[in-house]
């Protein structure tokens, strides 16, 4: 081979080389991307792909995001109050942002309004979250709710506070029984302060069916500092103020004895029966059974003579005993035996 062509070979061999050299310095400082959590690669000296190291611990991916528990929504003049129970499984790991969004649907499955807000959960907790919307509560069928950019964080990195509430009372605020109203006392029993502090109060009825749901919140409390608190209610509920009925037992109109059949003789066995002092099922025959069983009864309501006859002075006895009848629930009338409170607080 020619001298001059094998040297020119190797010049342009040359020439090339310190091009694509010059070319992948260009890549490497100027137009390589840099490494990141989210590329999919294993390029920063993580544990795992995209964990570990310089990046999210790897247990983050095994994650169960919030779970909501129910979702329920109550009537509050000419807004709708949602509420919904949300359950964090990760007993290790809590987060202290979050987004949670409400669909709100009305007739025929159609979306009438989304509303996103963000929030916090702590490690195994289970918590409430709460919002008023300007929607008539007759217009919403439906409600759903989901959750997303969750930044998590260890229970070491992200602690509860201890919180302390006493003395709830619910109240009327009329006399009527009109409007509630649920106070208390509040005590931040940490060695530093809280930034924020929400309450919120659920009402049930006599059934023990929720029916509203409200909230106050606090900014800014101070270590071991203690404040009252107050939470309002809509106008549409109000505290059962109806008393238990007392209604008769059963009207006995007649003497009774071995040997009497009816109606009658079934209710005072029955009676018998709850007294405790009958160990069988009711007939429609008084017998020998029924007998001694209420001589026992006799003995012990002092009634005399205990001789088994269930005459006069038996009968008028029984007659005058009463038993409690609740009144008729009423769907909006708040039992105060039955309030509950949810506090939370983030430093």
């Amino acid at each position: 081979m020619d001298k001059r062509l094998v040297k020119q070979i190797l010049y342009g061999a040359g020439y090339l080389a310190v091009f694509f050299f010059i070319l992948f310095i260009i890549y490497l400082f100027w137009l390589k991307p840099a490494a990141t959590c989210f590329d999919s690669r294993q390029n920063q000296g993580e544990l795992g792909i995209d964990c570990g190291g310089p990046c999210p611990a790897c247990e983050i991916k095994t994650l169960i995001p919030p779970e909501s528990s129910w979702i329920k929504y109550f009537p509050a003049d000419d807004q709708t109050i949602l509420a919904v129970e949300i359950r964090n499984l990760n007993l290790n790991w809590g987060a202290d942002y979050f987004s949670y969004t409400f669909d709100i649907y009305g007739d025929g499955g159609v979306k009438i309004k989304s509303l996103t807000k963000n929030s916090f959960i702590y490690s195994g907790e289970i918590k409430y979250l709460f919002e008023p919307v300007e929607i008539n509560f007759k217009n919403i069928k439906d409600v759903g709710i989901s959750f997303s950019d969750i930044r998590w964080k260890s229970a070491k990195e992200f602690p509860k506070p201890s919180l302390q509430v006493r003395e709830i009372k619910t109240e009327s605020t009329a006399r009527d029984g009109a409007g509630v109203i649920i106070s208390g006392f509040i005590t931040n029993n940490n060695a530093f302060g809280l930034s924020k502090v929400r309450i919120i109060g659920f009402l049930f009825n006599q059934s023990g069916a929720q029916i509203s749901a409200s909230k106050t919140e606090f900014e800014n409390i101070k270590a071991f500092e203690e404040k009252p608190f107050k939470i309002n209610f809509p106008k549409n509920i109000s505290l059962i103020t109806a008393p238990s009925q007392m209604t008769p037992l059963y009207n006995f109109t007649r003497d009774l004895t071995i040997g009497s059949k009816g109606e009658d003789v079934k209710k005072l066995q029955e009676f018998l029966k709850e007294e405790g002092f009958l160990n069988r099922e009711p007939t429609d025959y008084f017998d020998s059974l029924t007998k001694n069983a209420l001589i026992q009864y006799q003995k012990k309501a002092g009634i005399s003579p205990a001789s088994g006859y269930f005459g006069p002075k038996t009968r008028n006895y029984i007659n005058s005993l009463k038993i409690s009848a609740p009144a008729t629930p009423n769907l909006y009338g708040a039992d105060p035996s039955k309030t509950k409170v949810y506090v939370e607080a983030i430093r």
